[in-house]
């Protein structure tokens, strides 16, 4: 398992069910197996914090993409959610803190905290991954907007909830994850390459760009690359953090 070094955001700003006293925005270093799944993977921790408490009722992982011109920004509140600059770079500011998140990075966004996203000089494509009501529509004042992606219902988040928001990339022509659960919810969004994911709910498929998938806790999963490009995803997790990551299973 390889940890590339990376400077994790983590905004953690006093808000209705989230706090970030375990990551203070410095680089995020393994604790015990931290956020490693195993195998040859690369993976790359962008943002972390802990949800302190369960959110009220049913929750999806809903993202919208804004793209901002030159000096251009959004602001708004909106339920808790990561940050991801897909292109360029950007300027969060939360609560009077503004942190600048290269292309590639992520932070965090506490539930209803007042925030600004503001593009660097060349623009930028953002995400905004809410923890929101399924069918959600974008938060108001982001401009115009493009729905990415919206999980199914998320089952099974622990209170607390130590949430994750992770890069992994599986080396080309035998890369692998090991077999593995997680204490919680688990959904991935494919943006590079292509993998053979398998779950013990649906079995294997194939997922390429724009593919997603999602599990339940303790649901044994593995993602595997025979392929001869290296490949890349996403994957946003809400864990309980008293219990191992990921530990190895079997099918």
């Amino acid at each position: 398992m390889t940890f590339r070094s990376l400077a994790v955001v983590v905004l953690a700003v006093a808000g209705a069910g989230c706090g970030g006293d375990d990551d203070g925005g410095g680089p995020v270093e393994p604790r015990g197996v931290g956020d490693t799944l195993g195998g040859g993977v690369d993976t790359r921790t962008l943002a972390r914090t802990t949800l302190r408490e369960r959110p009220r009722g049913p929750v999806a992982w809903v993202a919208d993409e804004v793209s901002l011109g030159p000096g251009d920004e959004v602001r708004h509140r909106h339920e808790f959610a990561f940050v991801h600059v897909r292109t360029g770079e950007a300027a969060v500011q939360v609560a009077g803190r503004s942190t600048r998140v290269p292309a590639g990075g992520g932070a965090v966004v506490a539930s209803r905290a007042s925030h600004r996203v503001t593009a660097g000089g060349e623009g930028a494509k953002v995400w905004e991954i809410r923890l929101a009501a399924p069918g959600s529509a974008a938060p108001p004042g982001g401009g115009k907007s493009r729905r990415v992606f919206e999980s199914e219902r998320l089952e099974g988040i622990p209170e607390p909830a130590r949430g994750s928001f992770i890069e992994v990339t599986v080396p080309a022509r035998g890369g692998e994850t090991t077999v593995h659960t997680h204490p919680g919810p688990e959904f991935i969004y494919m943006t590079d390459g292509r993998i053979d994911y398998q779950n013990e709910i649906v079995g294997t498929k194939r997922l390429g760009p724009g593919g997603a998938e999602g599990i339940p806790p303790a649901t044994a999963v593995q993602k595997r690359n025979p392929l001869a490009r290296e490949a890349v995803f996403l994957s946003w997790f809400l864990v309980d953090p008293a219990q191992p990551f990921a530990p190895g299973t079997e099918f």
